[in-house]
């Protein structure tokens, strides 16, 4: 998907400079593969607003561009081999005739050494702290005296709202970054190595950029940190439940979704606050890992089966209708059989509307690295592949309990057959989740309006519908009282989203 060039939030609405007297293609032209999380991306909307403002021409054809900035996710070695394609590509294109390749994200904080000596087409690199720095890291490249090594951990920043940002998403949604780093100590997660501790934005920051987004029409904005209750820690001025209430005023937004929270912070203030809040997606995302309580204890993680099943039963009693995702890591150093069983019991009986499975892979530096019992990965993909099997008999039961049912769907598109479109509803996050499939469609909506629909199949991830009685386009609020009611990525190269 291209770039969308326009002026988004956190732009100081000023025009590039020298674009008074140059037209775009005089200007150095910059193309971008962005790869990795939503987190990821949000640090290239800044990276291509802070170019724009400085002079330069972002371009969704990366064949045209002059500078090509490719920034990595290292998260996992499936990520890595992602980020290795692209720099492939990437080296081609600089040997053909490109004038400067940027290497950004994680995987410059992490190992800049290994990616001097496979890809010496590189001329430039940073980390995720040297991205207010992009646009003097560009002219360097060009000039030929870029030179260092990133500096993420020597300045741990934060964008603001008034951060020049380009949105890449469709306009109608939109990805705020409430919080940056970690502090927590997961063994095998290298995040917190490379982005910093935890720290937050303030709550009249957040609500700001919230508010500039709405006004250029965006309708849905999912909440994204590498842990978003843990919100207000690091120089933050509230909690999470503070900034969900004050984001939930803007009348304009119709869906706010919490992304990334953490078992042990999803406590009932939370809860409350998403039953009670219209705008606030009942949804959540709580990555539990696993279930057995000796594997999340060599993990470095809280909790176990037990306490999460009683979690969600909270969520559930609460919220009835909550969509519940969560990730699941297989294979993790000492994963006996017995404790992988212990897993699969868990998925059966909390019965979880999504679940995303990965592998685990030893990450260097990291204590999970230098454990015994290492899993085999032939083992740990059987075991992947075990437990995606019965969470997508699970997930097509839950979603057959919408049938005959009525929803909101945000239109995203056409899709190929008569009068078809395809759209979200509020359980399904972008990109990550299902969609909603309208058939037919009388009206023309837009991408971006809002339709009634009433759900006639379920599939494992999709549902189907076709227009309500009351069909719309536009965007009432449903009720507190009425919630209370109801029954019991490439060139914006995007990557895999986690």
């Amino acid at each position: 998907m291209a770039a969308d060039s326009r002026p988004r939030a956190g732009s100081s609405g000023a025009r590039p400079r020298g674009a008074e007297d140059r037209g775009s293609s005089e200007r150095p032209r910059v193309g971008v593969i962005s790869l990795g999380c939503p987190k990821n991306l949000v640090d290239t909307e800044v990276m291509l607003g802070l170019l724009q403002e400085a002079g330069f021409a972002p371009v969704p054809d990366l064949a045209s561009a002059d500078v090509m900035v490719v920034n990595t996710c290292c998260f996992v070695e499936a990520a890595r081999e992602e980020a290795r394609a692209a720099l492939r590509e990437a080296a081609e294109w600089r040997r053909a005739g490109g004038k400067a390749l940027i290497c950004a994200g994680c995987w410059p904080e992490m190992d800049v050494g290994g990616l001097r000596q496979h890809f010496p087409e590189i001329d430039a690199y940073m980390g995720p702290g040297d991205v207010p720095r992009i646009a003097s890291v560009v002219v360097d490249a060009l000039g030929g005296t870029a030179d260092g090594p990133p500096g993420a951990r020597r300045t741990p920043w934060l964008y603001d709202e008034r951060t020049p940002r380009l949105q890449a998403t469709p306009p109608w949604t939109a990805y705020v970054k409430i919080a940056e780093g970690c502090s927590h100590r997961c063994r095998f997660c290298v995040i917190p190595r490379l982005r910093g501790r935890y720290r937050s934005r303030p709550i009249a920051s957040v609500v700001r950029e919230a508010e500039q987004l709405a006004a250029r029409g965006v309708r849905e904005i999912n909440l994204v940190a590498q842990d978003t209750t843990a919100y207000g820690a690091g120089g933050g001025d509230g909690d999470i439940t503070q900034l969900l209430s004050a984001l939930a005023r803007i009348e304009q937004l119709h869906w706010i979704r919490l992304l990334y929270g953490f078992p042990n912070r999803v406590n009932e203030r939370l809860i409350e606050v998403m039953a009670q809040e219209p705008r606030l997606c009942e949804y959540i995302d709580i990555p539990f890992q696993h279930a057995h309580r000796d594997v999340l204890r060599r993990m470095g993680r809280p909790g176990d089966g037990e306490s999460y099943l009683r979690l969600i039963g909270r969520l559930r009693e609460a919220m009835p209708d909550i969509a519940v995702r969560t990730t699941f890591l297989v294979g993790f150093p000492g994963e006996s059989d017995e404790e992988f069983r212990t897993l699969l019991e868990f998925v059966e009986a909390a019965d979880l509307d999504r679940a995303g499975v990965f592998c685990y892979s030893a990450e260097a530096g990291t204590p999970a690295a230098e454990m015994a019992g290492q899993v085999s990965p032939e083992e740990a993909k059987r075991r992947r592949h075990e437990i995606m099997a019965l969470q997508q008999r699970i997930s097509l039961a839950r979603n057959r309990r919408w049938l005959g049912r009525e929803m909101d769907v945000l239109i995203e598109g056409r899709r190929e057959g008569p009068g078809e479109w395809v759209g979200r509803s509020f359980r399904d996050a972008p990109e990550i989740d299902g969609s909603v499939v309208v058939r037919p469609l009388g009206e023309r909506p837009a991408p971006g309006d809002l339709v009634r629909a009433r759900i006639i199949a379920a599939e494992p991830y999709d549902l189907v519908a076709e227009p309500a009685a009351a069909s719309r386009r536009d965007c009432p609020r449903t009720s507190a009282a009425a919630k209370a009611s109801r029954p019991s990525r490439r060139a914006l190269g995007r990557g895999r989203r986690r």
